[in-house]
């Protein structure tokens, strides 16, 4: 009998204690669903001025390739590069995206720094590496609030519904309200953040995988086994 009081003891005390912590975890969850709106926010505004650049600007990066006809153009040509400096002010010419725009002016840096073919081939392959990083922690963010944000939507959900039953029992019906209020608030608020965050992430990713097709092209063109 004394060893079943201590264990239902043992059991309130937990208990209370989960029942403390689960409603001290309600604000900050709170508080990073309204951060995470307000950031969707402005990543939707980022997006659809992207969307608008792009639209406005498509990439023609496959007219290049013209410039680079190995069997029209001689040896000398192919070493002082004219053809690599005429091709990147071309490139620019087309219109493409930023951040291949962006490739093109640190490719134009390192021609113009290295000299020897071989090692600026090799930097040109850590270059892109370091552009296919670069696309990555570009969608890292909202990939996480694809996932981020429904998870924080369904705490602040279950979390006032502890208190929302108890004032249930007690015939509270204002503090009820009140807790079902916050609950509803949050899931929505969830679903929006991963709602926008999935879509903008779909996008951006169509949109970086043709850039790096772009900038492999761009590569093949220029460097590519004669």
């Amino acid at each position: 009998m004394v060893l079943f009081e201590a264990l239902k003891g043992t059991i309130t005390a937990l208990q209370n204690i989960i029942y403390l912590i689960s409603n001290a975890l309600l604000i900050p969850v709170m508080a990073l669903l309204v951060g995470g709106v307000a950031f969707s926010l402005f990543e939707l505004g980022r997006f659809v001025y992207e969307f608008i650049q792009r639209r406005k600007h498509p990439s023609r990066i496959e007219e290049i390739a013209w410039i680079f006809d190995r069997e029209n153009a001689t040896e000398a040509e192919r070493k002082s590069g004219e053809r690599l400096s005429e091709a990147l002010k071309i490139i620019r010419s087309k219109g493409s995206s930023k951040l291949v725009h962006d490739f093109i002016n640190d490719l134009e840096r390192l021609s113009a720094k290295i000299k020897d073919e071989r090692i600026l081939k090799v930097q040109v392959e850590k270059l892109i590496q370091d552009y296919e990083e670069k696309v990555a922690r570009r969608t890292e963010i909202t990939r996480i609030l694809v996932r981020v944000g429904p998870m924080l939507g369904l705490m602040g959900t279950l979390i006032p519904m502890g208190p929302a039953l108890l004032a249930l029992s007690q015939g509270d019906v204002v503090t009820l309200a009140n807790n079902l209020i916050i609950a509803f608030g949050t899931t929505v608020l969830g679903l929006l953040i991963g709602g926008i965050a999935y879509m903008m992430t779909e996008v951006r990713n169509r949109w970086y995988d043709r850039d790096l097709s772009d900038i492999a092209y761009i590569c093949e063109v220029l460097f590519g086994e004669e």
